[in-house]
């Protein structure tokens, strides 16, 4: 049976390579898809850390950006009991995220902004400078990813280089890296060059990272503080609602890969309807010498599988060698497209099942009638 399935397969080769298109495309973009979502997934859920509690501004839960603390609320934070210290300083970090635009090379750009002191340090435990030192006044720490959010050249976001902010060159004082979350796709820089440059008399959050206290006292605080006008927020739960505010755009991203996959799997049902109508009368004289229907079937789901396991394989290779080197921007959300073994498990699924799909009409239009009936047309 294998050497009459390949035998058919090679009988018309280019109609062969056209299948193997059609259904490249459709897991391509299944697999597309599919990445996207777990990619952003993967990025915000990373980032948010189970330690870390954010005090943001109440009513601005669900924004940074939005959010305005008063200084205040940075002595009266470090009065928390059982907060993780290093040299008996708690673990507080007053923070100033802004979207905005910077010049690199005279070209404006869009960044994500985040001024914070050294007590940033202490709070998120994936920070690691990778080349050069901490941003003193002056100066700023860039992401090793922040090249690409920015659609820049590498080069240009080197240590020793400099980006215009509200008029003020800054020089860039180093590198740093914090492996899948999305800061390694931010601009850091001193908390008071940041407050002064962009005018603000408000800080946008307070991350603090736990020891022995508990969420619940974190909350109790900000509850107690109602002068403060602040909201405690588990980091996780941040990112997570941050994962639910782009739901749309992954919906979205589904909705037009399922459509156009659609289309190129219908273009291919097309293809082996009129492949296999084109063989009925060679189906027949099989069917007349004593092979059964049910073999028949098997043969023709055969080359269908062969031909889907190529195309599986061959877009399975492309994801894993060019999937990783895409990185997308979606507002605080920056990622690249990831894969995982359930993926690749599922879409391999998705695959034996279309092999079926495209197969059933097809043979049922051929195998179906009667002999006789097949015989005489």
């Amino acid at each position: 049976m294998l050497t009459y399935i390949l035998m058919n397969l090679f009988k018309s080769p280019w109609r062969s390579l056209q299948l193997i298109f059609a259904t490249y495309l459709v897991f391509m973009l299944l697999l597309s898809a599919a990445s996207f979502q777990e990619g952003m997934q993967d990025s915000l859920s990373i980032t948010g850390d189970a330690k870390n509690v954010i005090l943001i501004g109440a009513g601005s839960e669900e924004s940074l950006e939005r959010s305005e603390v008063p200084w205040s609320a940075v002595p009266a934070a470090r009065t928390i009991l059982g907060l993780k210290k290093s040299f008996d300083k708690a673990a507080v970090s007053p923070e100033a995220h802004y979207n905005t635009l910077i010049t690199v090379d005279g070209i404006e750009k869009d960044a994500m902004l985040r001024g914070v002191t050294v007590d940033a340090l202490q709070v998120y435990p994936a920070f690691a400078i990778i080349e050069g030192h901490f941003p003193k006044s002056g100066e700023i720490i860039v992401g090793h990813l922040a090249w690409k959010r920015l659609g820049l050249k590498k080069e240009a976001l080197q240590v020793g280089e400099t980006i215009i902010y509200e008029k003020k060159e800054l020089t860039i004082s180093g590198l740093f890296a914090a492996p899948g979350t999305v800061m390694e796709s931010e601009v850091w820089l001193n908390l008071n060059d940041l407050m002064a440059l962009s005018q603000r008399d408000s800080i946008s959050c307070i991350t603090v990272r736990l020891n022995d206290a508990e969420f619940d006292d974190i909350e109790l605080f900000a509850s107690k503080r109602l002068d403060l006008r602040i909201s405690a927020v588990r980091e996780t739960e941040y990112y997570a609602k941050l994962g639910e505010f782009y739901k749309p755009i992954q919906l979205m991203a589904w909705i037009t890969a399922i459509l156009i996959a659609s289309g190129a799997l219908f273009g291919g049902l097309n293809t082996f309807y009129a492949a296999i109508k084109n063989r009925s009368k060679e189906l027949a004289t099989l069917q007349a010498i004593g092979y059964s229907r049910r073999r028949l079937f098997i043969s023709l789901y055969g080359e269908s599988l062969f031909l889907h396991l190529l195309s599986f394989q061959a877009a399975m290779m492309t994801a894993l060698i060019f999937f990783p080197k895409v990185h997308l921007n979606f507002g605080s959300a920056f990622f690249a497209l990831a894969l995982n073994h359930l993926l690749i498990l599922k879409i391999f699924g998705v695959c034996l099942v279309l092999a079926l799909a495209v197969i059933l009409l097809p043979a049922w239009n051929c195998l179906g009638p009667p002999l006789s009936k097949t015989l005489k047309d």
